[in-house]
């Protein structure tokens, strides 16, 4: 494009042109905001999977922010139980011409290989579950005990999450015997909406900006400022209302 608009600039020095055709006025597309759940959702939403097969990968990708194909990629010898270090380095993709898929190191950037520390809750989880994996080097596996899909395990997640998208009213009516006491409307989230719960819960909660990035994989700070926002948005409402609450009652009107 640059070495485009270098000749055409040429061609209107010396009056071959009297405009130039890339001059236009380039239109800002503002970017979508990201879907997460708070963390009541999200504790809601554990508790109601909490006997299926999709609690332990939705509890993993909550507490580790990875991508789904990184998620499926975990293998037992890329964590390190006792020092609670998980170690990205491999994927699984779905390759659509041949209808297979992919186990593979080659991941979406350089930082995506990365280095994460793990909190107790996931350790003692993971121990647990290693204990009673099956004969493979997998963490996460399909229904079926092999590597999982990240197409499939993300429609199904997708399948869970409708059963909560009406209000409580209109579950009401269409359903006059539901439970109203035990139940939650939730946002229709993706299972890539888990890796931005992680990491909007993570700001919220104070933590530092780069170390989210790094935990993410993303490229630079600013992807990761960009992606967030509205979250940093909100973080410095908060910080006003902070300083309010400190000082309303030492500064007098």
């Amino acid at each position: 494009m640059e070495t485009l608009s270098n000749c055409l600039r040429y061609a209107q020095k010396n009056k071959l042109i009297f405009y130039l055709p890339t001059d236009i006025e380039r239109v800002s597309i503002e970017k979508p905001k990201v879907e997460f759940w708070h963390k009541n959702e999200v504790d809601f939403f554990l508790n109601e999977i909490k006997n299926d097969y999709l609690y332990f990968p939705t509890l993993v990708d909550l507490l580790t922010g990875l991508r789904i194909g990184e998620l499926c990629g975990l293998r037992w010898c890329d964590i390190d139980l006792e020092n609670g270090i998980l170690t990205v380095r491999n994927q699984v993709i779905n390759d659509k011409k041949n209808k297979s898929l992919i186990f593979t190191d080659k991941l979406k950037t350089n930082p995506s290989y990365r280095k994460l520390t793990l909190p107790d809750i996931l350790i003692t989880k993971l121990k647990k579950i290693k204990g009673k994996s099956l004969d493979t080097d997998f963490v996460i596996l399909s229904r079926e005990g092999e590597m999982c899909n990240p197409r499939n395990l993300s429609m199904e997640f997708t399948r869970s999450v409708s059963k909560y998208k009406l209000s409580v009213e209109e579950l009401s009516q269409a359903d006059p015997s539901a439970d109203i006491n035990n139940y939650m409307q939730l946002p229709q989230l993706s299972f890539h909406a888990l890796r931005h719960t992680h990491a909007t819960l993570l700001i919220f909660k104070g933590e530092n900006i780069k170390v989210v990035s790094e935990r993410l994989g993303h490229k630079s700070i600013t992807e990761t400022l960009d992606t967030y926002t509205h979250i940093m948005l909100d973080m410095k409402n908060n910080t006003a209302n902070l300083l309010n609450d400190m000082f309303v009652d030492t500064i007098p009107d």
